[in-house]
């Protein structure tokens, strides 16, 4: 556990070691949330940008696209036995549950538009005693100052510090009066007064800092109070670390030295653009409102009788002893060109093409070169910012796993995972269902979003190259592939029920009371029509059986109609090939044994052989 003195020293280390990048970083929070103004010295005068805003268009086509696909978890097990099957297909639904429980899908838009445009997407992991699971922290690049050894490729800091504010107002609410007392050296701080709060995050645990009060951000430049330069401060909370592992990843984009965002290199080109426009709209409006200019005749000295007056208030200068001249001002030959080449120096140096924007560039004739175009584009850095993602939520979910080993260890948890009629839930023990913490990461297909992927894995599957069971694996829609396999065997089994219902029924092999039974039971969403022909078919089965005991009683002339219908209803149901020609009635059987008896021989001696039957 280090001092105040030495977390307050690493952080002034920090702030000089990230200024350069989180100046950047702000300007790009500026021209994103439009709030970003132009200075014209020459005139005294800022404006507000009439740029087009290319670098949130950017960021949230960029973002979307990273995000738009989730990617899965899988642990692999040590042997091939159910039991261990099991196992790791319970460890994988527990993580992915708390993905969906902690809204992960959301939490990733924000982290790759931290990404995109700042470089770098911090997390903290801290175990929810509420709801018994661990919980994603996205915090801001702003207020981040993760440890100097962290290169772009690696997740893990070796600590990390975060410094933001909070008002003292919040700091008495909460119960922190003593401390702020001790730090600011009395009470009489006004409740709207800014305080910066250090989080210092390692392995042991985390510090909650207060420190001495400064009103500017410690990110454009340091100001430690008013004690001489030095800060002072006072410990608000520690919260110890039982897992002692890392509990915070900032991942960062991949480039030749620090972290950099992906628009960093059009700040320059934006500004340059927008002061243009600026200063042609100024050049249009003095077109329209021209400068007006008194000139004396010889001999006379001009003045104004009434005025001067601006001409958009519709009022008459009245002068003396001169001429009014108007004095016309148009912008630039080349303003226009110059501005159209800003624009696209932009989209090419930041990869921003038309069609983020609905548009399209007048060489594209065809759909497949305007997907080349911007695949050519997007794809190599939506794939590289993937795969930094895998990467970090793996060691996340790895710090997620020691957090629920060392908070739960062998309680029973219930959780549900999926969403619909998939939805499930999964009982788990984290000791038992996380043995070994390791496992992978992986999106289905780095570089292509939620559409290319579909439109991929169907073009595979239908080549022959991709079997249907690893399509449905990689396709983010599907939650649980075995049971998808399932339903849809299930569902073409019933197309085929359905087909040989109808066609025994136009037959007339299936008794219309029993159809109409069907029928009811399915028509009123009492069972499926599997369970119903199963339902008629042991009510027919029971009739049959209350028949045959009725005929062994001589009752069976108190049988209802259905009861009648039941041996027909039983062959149809059973499968039985029925004879095309209608069985004989009682009074045919007798005639048909009466004419047996008729037609009998009157002798059954056979004659011999050789011998004239004539003569006999």
């Amino acid at each position: 556990m280090r001092s105040i003195e030495e977390i307050l020293t690493l952080y002034r280390q920090r702030v000089t070691f990230y200024g350069p990048l989180q100046t950047k970083m702000r300007i790009i929070q500026q021209i994103y949330n439009g709030t970003a103004e132009v200075a014209l010295p020459d005139m005294e005068r800022n404006e507000i940008p009439y740029a087009p805003n290319l670098l949130a268009q950017g960021v949230d086509q960029m973002a979307g696209r990273i995000a738009s696909v989730i990617p899965s978890v899988t642990f692999a097990s040590k042997n091939n036995n159910r039991t261990e099957t099991r196992r790791v297909q319970t460890a994988s639904s527990v993580v992915t549950g708390w993905w969906q429980a902690d809204r992960i899908p959301m939490k990733m838009k924000q982290r790759a538009r931290h990404m995109i445009a700042y470089g770098m997407s911090p997390v903290v992991l801290r175990w929810n005693e509420k709801e018994h699971r661990p919980t994603w922290h996205v915090r801001h690049p702003l207020e981040t100052f993760p440890s100097t050894d962290l290169i772009p490729g690696t997740v893990t800091p070796t600590d990390c510090i975060f410094a933001y504010r909070r008002s003292a107002g919040w700091l008495r609410s909460m119960g922190y009066t003593p401390q702020l007392v001790a730090v600011v050296g009395n009470n009489d701080l006004h409740d709207s007064a800014s305080m910066l709060l250090m989080e210092y995050v390692d392995k042991y645990g985390t510090q909650l800092l207060l420190t001495s009060y400064a009103q500017s951000d410690p990110t454009y430049g340091v100001t430690y109070g008013d004690d001489g330069g030095g800060l002072r401060g006072a410990i608000l909370e520690f919260l110890p670390n039982p897992s002692e592992e890392m509990s915070c990843t900032v991942p960062m984009r991949i480039t030749l030295d620090g972290a950099a965002g992906q628009f960093d290199n059009m700040i320059g080109m934006y500004y340059m653009q927008s002061r243009l426009m600026a200063l042609e709209t100024i050049a249009v409006e003095k077109g329209i409102f021209p400068d007006t200019y008194l000139i004396s005749r010889p001999g006379e000295i001009g003045r104004y009788l009434d005025g001067p007056h601006d001409g958009r208030t519709g009022m008459v200068n009245i002068i003396a002893g001169g001429d009014i001249r108007e004095i016309q001002s148009q912008p630039g030959y080349l303003t226009n060109p110059t501005i159209d080449r800003l624009e696209r120096n932009q989209r090419v140096t930041a990869g921003i093409p038309a069609e983020f924007g609905g548009e399209s560039t007048g060489n594209i004739r065809t759909g497949r070169r305007g997907d080349a175009v911007l695949s050519a584009v997007i794809d190599f850095p939506v794939a590289e910012a993937q795969e930094t993602f895998a990467f970090a939520l793996e060691e996340e979910n790895e710090i997620a796993i020691g957090l629920a080993k060392s908070y739960d260890g062998s309680t029973s948890r219930t959780l549900y995972v999926g969403t619909g009629n998939t939805t499930k839930a999964v009982t788990y023990s984290a000791d038992q269902v996380f043995p070994d913490p390791e496992h992978v990461v992986s999106y289905p297909a780095t570089g292509t979003d939620i559409n290319s992927l579909i439109i991929g894995l169907g073009q595979r599957v239908g080549l022959g190259i991709m079997s249907k069971r690893t399509a449905a694996m990689l396709d983010p829609f599907i939650d649980n592939p075995e049971v998808e396999h399932d339903q849809i065997i299930a569902e073409g089994l019933e197309q085929a029920l359905v087909a040989s219902i109808q066609q025994q029924a136009a037959s007339g092999a299936l008794p219309p009371i029993v159809l109409s039974q069907i029928m009811t039971l399915v028509k009123s969403d009492k069972m499926e029509i599997a369970d119903a022909l199963n339902k008629v078919t042991e009510d027919a089965q029971k009739e049959q059986e209350a028949k045959a005991a009725a005929e062994q009683q001589g009752m069976a002339g108190s049988m209802d109609p259905q009861a009648m219908a039941a041996p027909a209803a039983m062959q149809a149901l059973t499968g039985a090939q029925a004879s095309p020609i209608p069985g004989p009635s009682s009074g045919q059987s007798a005639l048909s044994g009466l004419l047996s008896t008729l037609r009998r021989p009157a002798q059954t001696v056979q004659p011999m052989r050789g011998v004239d039957r004539g003569a006999m």
